[in-house]
């Protein structure tokens, strides 16, 4: 079906005969809420009475009909009304909040609520708090994160055209960012979910805008502490290091590779851990090669002789300890490493056939595989 309110860029129609900001001055003190048109629908409360609605239009032969729940379909039809008028009033900014109640996600109805907001010269701290209860119950959706990334960035651009003194504004600015981001770790503990992406972007965002990588190292390690599998966590800590500690020294990668092997003695069958490890070994930018660090061969080694069947080892050890032996140049040795694979992972070993069949050549002297 189509999007219910229409593009997020919708302006007036072309037959309009309204000036947003027309009806914005003309509505702003007759359209706050009334509390006794509180719950009433739409089309019998008298400060819409001017407002026409506009029903979804489906085609002449809608294919399937959506049964919308009670209400849906008045709130739309109001709203496609007001973008159709271009209004940008209170009482668009509150229909918004109506349509935002019957579904979240539609990313039209943040996008004009923005609009509204803007353009009335809202309370923005305000509307901070009418997030709050979003993000905690809906963590997972976008628009809910986008919005209120949007409302720091518009906050901090006020604070410094208002506040008189830089240095003040600066300090306002930093507390309000710190907020944030014990913000994301209360939404986390509520829902007892430390590893939902829209979530971490907005820390990571927050973290790269005002400058505040530097209390982020403690925060995931408390976090990796709690759950060693958060890949989530995992991820920030590469990021943190990359906004930190970039271009790498030796010194901090071999913080890193020793903290993430002492992370694996813990929990052997980690994959996360064994990626972080990945990202500092190899051939790129800030890695050394697989077999720089004896303590991960030994470390390997250690891995797979705790398990003595072969279909039970750590299918992450042994491609690590193959990873190691092409490094030295002992490709018969990497053969036999991708070979078990193929038994201990089994579900992609046409994956280490092609990984083989590359090694084969290079035994053989021969160009190797793309």
């Amino acid at each position: 079906s189509r999007p219910i309110g229409g593009h997020s860029h919708c302006g007036s129609s072309p037959g309009s005969q309204h000036s947003g900001r027309e009806l914005i001055a003309a509505t702003r003190m007759s359209d706050e809420e009334d509390p006794a048109e509180e719950g009433l629908p739409y089309t019998q409360r008298p400060s819409w009475k001017d407002v026409e609605p506009v029903a979804q239009d489906d085609g002449p032969d809608p294919l399937c009909v959506i049964r919308y729940p009670p209400g849906f379909d008045e709130v739309h039809s109001y709203f496609r009304a007001i973008q159709r008028r271009n209004e940008f009033s209170q009482r668009a900014l509150a229909l918004t909040k109506d349509v935002i109640e019957h579904n979240s996600a539609n990313y039209t109805a943040w996008y004009y609520r923005r609009r509204c907001l803007k353009e009335l010269d809202s309370d923005l701290a305000k509307e901070l708090s009418f997030t709050d209860t979003w993000a905690q119950e809906c963590p997972k959706n976008y628009q809910v994160w986008y919005h209120r990334r949007w409302l720091i960035t518009e906050i901090t651009e006020k604070l410094r055209r208002e506040t008189s003194s830089p240095e003040e504004a600066e300090k306002a600015i930093r507390k309000a960012a710190q907020r944030e981001l014990e913000y994301h770790l209360g939404v986390m503990q509520v829902n007892d979910d430390y590893k939902n992406y829209n979530g971490w972007s907005h820390r990571q965002f927050i973290a790269a805008k005002f400058g505040l990588w530097g209390g982020e190292m403690p925060f995931v390690e408390d976090l990796l502490r709690d759950d060693i599998r958060n890949n989530s966590a995992w991820n920030h800590r590469h990021t943190v290091v990359r906004n930190t500690c970039w271009p790498l020294t030796d010194e901090i990668r071999r913080r890193e590779i020793d903290f993430v092997l002492g992370a694996i003695r813990q929990c052997a069958n980690n994959e996360s851990a064994w990626n972080y490890l990945a990202a500092f070994l190899g051939e790129g930018e800030g890695k050394v090669p697989w077999d720089s660090v004896p303590e991960v061969e030994v470390l390997c080694d250690e891995v797979i002789a705790a398990s003595p069947e072969r279909v039970q080892r750590c299918r992450f050890a042994v491609e690590a300890l193959a990873r190691i032996q092409e490094a030295k140049g002992d490709i018969e040795e990497a053969l036999k490493q991708y070979e078990l694979l193929k038994e201990a992972d089994s579900i992609r070993a046409k994956y280490w056939d092609w990984r083989q069949a590359i090694l084969a050549q290079k035994l053989a002297g021969g160009p190797s595989a793309a």
